[in-house]
């Protein structure tokens, strides 16, 4: 026999329906968090300068009680990556190694199908790092000067070759930023990755690369490679014989990198705050803190590093970068 039913027990039917799908959704977003291991997607080939975001990951996934794996995706300077996790889920199993180079990437390529402040979420900064200019050990550079002055023997009628990790990082931008600042004709030598960079500066096959300081001081310790001038300020501990580019009158050359966590944008913000505590639990770890140092990273400073004061970070470079980079027209080495 077939039960005939009026309105209000369908209403009461729908209710109910209603009632079960919100009560399932609001489980799903009280269920804790993490329950299985979460990715952080790096937009650049292994041996650049993941091992930063190796130790962070160890240690956030030591807190967190879950792995922390890394996914590698390189391809225009950090684009690929970010798109992935721009249109990843809003769950915070997926996140994003970012740089500051990802923040002016819609200025240099015609095809970035996402918007980095719009469609990612900060989570915090990770460290920050000088850039230092570097040549090849048998290279006759000895100095800046070198560079800088076209009446030295040194300098070649067409100019040095540097070498960078693709169109639109910052070591590309700094060297345009050089290259019309002090007048010099820098010859591009575009790579896929720094390593690879690095091989043909140690060959003595490109003249100048210019690179994070953190990546490069072992090989300057070594003798592979020279440095320089220090992209900066002032000098740094580490090596305090090289100049800094301030030192030469360049005021406006220095520039810091950096390295932040970006989730993908509307991630609940419970889940970025898990995320945000686990990051600044593992920069507060004394032996995490002192070998990033050593290593001249610049670590970010917990509690004051949160979510917010890294979206003012973003909002501040974006703004000066942008300005320079509609000024000086630079977007090649060429």
């Amino acid at each position: 026999m077939r039960m005939k039913l009026g309105k209000k027990e369908l209403a009461a039917l729908i209710s109910a329906g209603d009632g079960a799908s919100l009560g399932a959704r609001a489980a799903s977003l009280a269920a804790p968090f993490p329950e299985r291991p979460i990715t952080i997607v790096v937009g650049f080939p292994p041996g650049g300068g993941d091992m930063l975001i190796r130790e962070i990951a160890t240690h956030m996934g030591e807190d967190l009680g879950q792995e922390i794996l890394l996914d590698y995706r390189p391809g225009a300077a950090g684009n690929v990556g970010a798109a992935s996790v721009a249109r990843a889920e809003r769950d915070g199993y997926t996140i994003f190694l970012a740089g500051r180079s990802n923040i002016f990437h819609r200025l240099m390529y015609d095809d970035v199908d996402y918007d980095f402040s719009f469609d990612l979420t900060p989570v915090g900064l990770v460290a920050k790092m000088p850039f230092v200019v570097v040549a090849g050990k048998n290279t006759p550079l000895s100095s800046m000067n070198d560079i800088i002055m076209p009446a030295s023997p040194r300098h070649p009628p067409g100019g040095y070759t540097c070498a960078y990790a693709e169109i639109g990082t910052t070591s590309h931008l700094l060297g345009g930023f050089l290259q019309q600042s002090v007048g010099i004709r820098l010859m591009s030598a575009p790579y896929l990755g720094v390593v690879e960079a690095l091989a043909d500066v140690i060959g003595g096959r490109t003249d100048l690369l210019i690179f994070p300081l953190p990546m490069a001081l072992p090989l300057i310790r070594r003798g592979n490679i020279k440095a320089l001038v220090i992209m900066a300020h002032q000098r740094v501990a580490a090596l305090p014989d090289v100049p800094a580019i301030d030192e030469f009158g360049l005021a406006g050359a220095d520039a810091e990198g950096w390295y932040a966590l970006m989730a993908p944008a509307r991630t609940p913000r419970a889940i970025v705050a898990t995320l945000n505590r686990a990051l600044n639990t593992a920069l507060a770890q004394p032996v995490l803190k002192e070998r990033l140092e050593c290593l001249s990273y610049i670590p970010a400073h917990p509690p004051e590093n949160t979510p917010d004061t890294l979206r003012a970070l973003i909002a501040q470079e974006t703004e000066k970068w942008t300005a320079v980079l509609m000024d000086r027209n630079i977007n090649t080495l060429h």
